[in-house]
């Protein structure tokens, strides 16, 4: 109870101990007449009145505050919307052809603005982000120091074959990594644009990073896939799906060569455009894969027709001493039998390694390699003079 309600309580307070002490007085004077019991009945019922009116005062006034809350939320909310519609806007401005391209000064104020505004969603996700404005053109200075920065980096993980013991693919990564050369890790960056509404741009912005980089390595290793994580956002959503699917078809010659992965648990909470589109994915022959795995409660039968090629679990499935369960035992027999290739994700020591080598025929993670930052012009430029495997 707020301190300003107390007087007007115990102003309440006075009209049913006025009415009591009536009845009291009744009880204790047989011989007083029926004024005195109507005042006690007034008193009760000016008391039920004005206890009533002010509950309604209350209450109307909640109501006003949790409006106001309900649409200072909403504000919230879309502002990150509008934030990946800018950022899909300006992707599609400078990959697409136009007959008057966009200054390169405007589309790097774009990006800059952009940037500011993810930065400042990582940082504080329920606050408001500033609405992102133009900055005027400076006037130019000799040796002025550059500004400072956030940039999306790609980061590529081995996956190992565990029976060669090579790297035979990997999985990509994005990180916010700073001027400081401190990078927010993949799960950070992506946990945040869940909660943002920005997966879906993140998706595509990591989609397009990855392909000239997979045109790199192939040349050396044609069986060589990178595996490309995306969200329940992505995949529950038609035009990002569409999107995804536009990015693919860009390159024939690489379409086998990109793996789409998404979490068991985000398979289970999509709704019927999610699996439209991952229907969609498959009838075009993209390659899946489904990480975070637990045994019960998979149709292997379905998810090969579907297009999953890749089955992702922890190590401690397989514990080196007691061995896997019958459950997994019978996932380990199903997907072989499907050619459905296994992957140990996370294996830090020797004991876990020798234990998925019994059965699984990939793995990753600190023991083998930890992943590995991409420069950014890595794909670009004439094959001869770079290493195909630059990361």
């Amino acid at each position: 109870m707020s301190r300003h309600m107390v007087p007007v309580m115990l102003g309440l307070a006075v009209f049913p101990l006025a009415a009591v002490g009536v009845a009291a007085y009744v009880l204790a004077a047989p011989a007083a007449g029926p004024g005195f019991i109507a005042a006690a009945v007034f008193l009760l019922a000016s008391g039920m009145i004005m206890a009533g009116s002010l509950i309604a005062v209350s209450l109307a006034r909640h109501e006003s505050i949790l409006t106001s809350q309900h649409s200072a939320l909403t504000d919230v909310a879309a502002k990150p919307m509008a934030a990946a519609a800018r950022l899909a806007a300006l992707e599609e401005r400078a990959t697409q052809p136009s007959p008057r391209p966009a200054p390169k000064e405007d589309i790097a104020a774009e990006m800059g603005a952009l940037r500011r505004q993810v930065r400042d969603l990582m940082q504080n996700p329920r606050a408001p982000a500033p609405r992102p404005e133009r900055p005027k053109p400076a006037p130019p200075q000799a040796h002025s120091a550059p500004a400072a920065r956030d940039e999306l980096t790609l980061w590529l993980e081995p996956v190992v074959d565990l029976a060669a013991g090579v790297t035979s693919h990997y999985r990509a990564l994005i990180g916010l990594t700073g001027d400081n050369g401190k990078t927010v890790s993949h799960d950070d960056v992506m946990r945040k644009a869940d909660h943002s509404g920005l997966r879906p741009s993140l998706d595509a912005r990591l989609l397009r990073m990855v392909v000239p980089v997979l045109r790199r390595l192939r040349l050396r290793n044609p069986d060589l896939r990178i595996i490309v994580p995306v969200g329940r956002l992505t995949l529950g959503a038609r035009e990002e799906a569409a999107r995804l699917l536009q990015l693919l078809r860009g390159d024939p010659d690489l379409a086998d060569g990109i793996v789409l992965e998404f979490a068991q648990q985000d398979l289970g909470r999509l709704d019927a455009v999610g699996i439209d589109n991952l229907a969609r994915l498959a009838r075009a022959g993209t390659p899946l894969a489904l990480r975070e795995v637990f045994a019960g409660g998979l149709d292997l039968s379905a998810l090969r027709h579907l297009g999953v090629c890749y089955l992702s679990f922890p190590p401690h499935a397989v514990d080196a001493g007691s061995g896997p369960s019958a459950a997994w035992t019978a996932l380990v027999e199903a997907a072989r039998s499907l050619r459905i290739d296994l992957v140990i994700d996370g294996i830090e020591t020797q004991q876990q390694a020798a234990a998925a080598t019994r059965f699984a025929g990939f793995g990753k993670g600190p023991f083998f390699a930890p992943p590995r930052r991409v420069r950014h012009d890595a794909g670009v430029g004439p094959a001869a003079t770079r290493n195909a495997s630059a990361a």
